[in-house]
């Protein structure tokens, strides 16, 4: 899996201050697939992504699938989530969407990376990414719940997993390369069949 790059804590800032809004069309990996079926094209994707995640929404009429944020291991250096204070722990979420151009039926697919945030994280990012003006947040403002209560985690996306998006949309399209090819193989006698249609072969020479 390709390492991330480091991204600026001021980008980490407007994030938490306008929300992460729209998915950056960088994110977004296209390939068009070997199929003209929507709904083959739909149940491969599907297939393909229930192998290694759980699907959280999937909706054949849109074409989408998004699946349930998954927990994974990332080396520490070189992100954003390195300044003082980050957790330590990584989640990766994938959305798939299809979509029609002309008879073909095109895909693209965005793997999403969010790193766990701590008060001491946020509040750095807050700053303005300045460790001198740390602010002090408190955490009912950062986890969102009330003071004293169990806090939540914090995730915060830093970039995204390109190369397994592009692996993904790879799969997905040797899934349906098998399909299509399995149709267009004729069909295969059994043995049965061929030792009966020897017996009538021999039969007849014998008339």
């Amino acid at each position: 899996m390709s390492p991330l790059k480091g991204i600026p804590v001021l980008v980490v800032a407007a994030l938490l201050a306008g929300g992460c809004g729209e998915m950056s069309s960088r994110a977004w990996q296209h390939a068009q697939l070997p199929t003209h079926d929507w709904q083959r094209a739909f149940e491969a994707s599907q297939e393909v992504l229930k192998e290694h995640f759980d699907i959280a929404e999937a909706s054949l009429t849109k074409g989408t699938i998004v699946t349930r944020p998954q927990g994974f291991d990332q080396p520490r250096s070189g992100t954003l989530a390195d300044i003082r204070g980050a957790g330590g722990r990584w989640r990766r979420t994938v959305s798939l969407e299809l979509s029609r151009s002309g008879l073909a039926v095109d895909a693209r697919v965005a793997v999403i990376l969010e790193r766990e945030g701590t008060n001491a994280a946020m509040a750095i990012a807050q700053s303005g990414g300045h460790e001198e003006q740390t602010l002090d947040v408190p955490r009912s403002r950062v986890y969102g719940t009330e003071r004293g209560a169990a806090p939540a985690p914090v995730w915060v996306e830093v970039g995204s997993d390109d190369a397994l998006a592009r692996e993904l949309l790879a799969k997905i399209s040797r899934r349906l390369e098998g399909l299509e090819k399995e149709e267009t193989l004729p069909p295969t006698a059994s043995p049965k069949d061929v030792l009966e249609e020897t017996r009538k072969l021999g039969a007849e020479a014998g008339k």
